[in-house]
C-alpha cells in the first residue's frame, strides 16, 4: 500500500520489509519547494518509527532525481524574501532548517538509506543524493553543486556532509566551481558508491537484498560505521561489544544462523 504526504510530492511504499520513498514532481523534475521539503521530512518521521522497514530507497519518479531547488523559490529570495529552505523551527537531529532536516533526516533512521540517482542530481538534489548512506547513480546522470551559480552556498547540508564524502580540497572544487559533472566522475571521487545503466532498479535490488538481513545488526552496523572518526577508538571498540551482546542469541540472530547454515549445506551438497 503506497501512502503519500501531507502535499502529495512525496509517497512511501513498504513491502517486505522495503521502504521506497519517491519524490513526485515528475514534471517539475522533482525540484524542491517548501511542500517538498515538508513532504520528505514527514515520510522520514513516519519511517524513524516504523520498525517493519529494514531498509530504505529514495528515487526520483519520472526522467530525473532531483532538479535541485525550484525556479519559484530563486524568485522569491530575488525579491527580497526569505527561502523556505532556511526557515527555523525546532531542531530535528542537528538540522533547524527546513530544508536541511529534509535531507539529515535520513542518517537519522536507524535503517540503511539508499538512493537511486538518474537523470539530474543538482544543488539541493545532489545533496539529498549524498544524504543517503550509499548512492547508485547512472554513468551520464548529471550532478553539480551548483549553488555557487546562483550567489549562495550549499544549504541543506552538503557544506558538512560532501567533505566526509570526497575530503575538503575536493568538495571545495566541486562547491567553487559549480560545474556539473557525471555520475561516472561521481563514482571516481567518492560523491557515488556505484554506477549502473539502471540505478533506480539496482538500488531497489540492493534495498531488497539489504532489507532481507536481521534488522537489529543493520541498525548496529549503520549506529557503528557513522560513530568511526567521531568519537574515541576505544568508545568505538566497547559499543561494538556492547553490539555483539545484544545481538548474539536474539531471535533474528538465531535466525540468520539458520538461514547461512542451510545456504552452506546447500552449496556443500552441489560439491562446491
Amino acid at each position: 500500500m503506497t501512502q503519500t504526504a501531507a502535499h502529495g510530492t512525496v509517497t512511501l511504499t513498504i513491502d517486505n520489509r522495503l521502504a521506497h520513498v519517491q519524490l513526485q514532481r515528475p514534471e517539475k523534475l522533482n525540484s524542491l519547494t517548501k511542500e517538498t521539503f515538508e513532504d520528505l521530512v514527514e515520510i522520514g518521521q513516519r519511517l524513524r518509527s516504523n520498525e517493519s522497514a529494514a531498509c530504505v530507497v529514495i528515487t526520483g519518479a519520472g526522467q530525473a532525481f532531483c532538479a535541485g531547488l525550484d525556479l519559484k523559490e530563486f524568485k522569491t529570495i530575488q525579491g527580497g524574501e526569505e527561502s523556505s529552505a532556511v526557515v527555523l523551527g525546532e531542531r530535528l537531529g542537528a538540522a533547524r532548517a527546513l530544508g536541511q532536516q529534509s535531507v539529515h533526516i535520513w542518517s537519522l533512521l536507524e535503517v540503511p538509506v539508499i538512493a537511486g540517482v538518474h537523470g539530474v542530481a543538482m544543488g539541493g538534489g545532489l545533496q539529498l543524493a549524498i544524504g543517503a548512506d550509499v548512492t547508485v547513480v547512472a554513468p551520464d546522470t548529471k550532478m553539480s553543486m551548483m549553488e555557487i551559480n546562483w550567489g549562495i552556498i550549499p544549504d541543506l547540508s552538503g557544506t558538512q556532509v560532501l567533505p566526509r564524502r570526497v575530503g575538503a580540497s575536493k568538495a571545495k572544487l566541486l562547491t567553487f566551481t559549480g560545474e556539473v559533472f557525471s555520475g561516472s566522475y561521481a563514482a571516481e571521487i567518492g560523491v557515488a558508491d556505484e554506477v549502473h545503466d539502471d540505478p533506480v532498479g539496482r538500488a531497489l535490488e540492493l534495498g531488497r537484498h539489504i532489507a532481507n538481513k536481521s534488522r537489529p545488526a543493520l541498525v548496529w552496523a549503520k549506529k557503528l560505521i557513522d560513530m568511526a572518526g567521531n568519537v574515541e577508538l576505544s568508545e568505538g571498540f566497547d559499543s561494538e561489544q556492547r553490539a555483539l551482546a545484544e545481538l548474539v542469541g536474539a531471535p533474528e540472530q538465531l535466525d540468520a544462523v539458520n538461514k547461512q547454515l542451510a545456504y552452506l549445506a546447500e552449496w556443500k551438497n552441489k560439491g562446491v
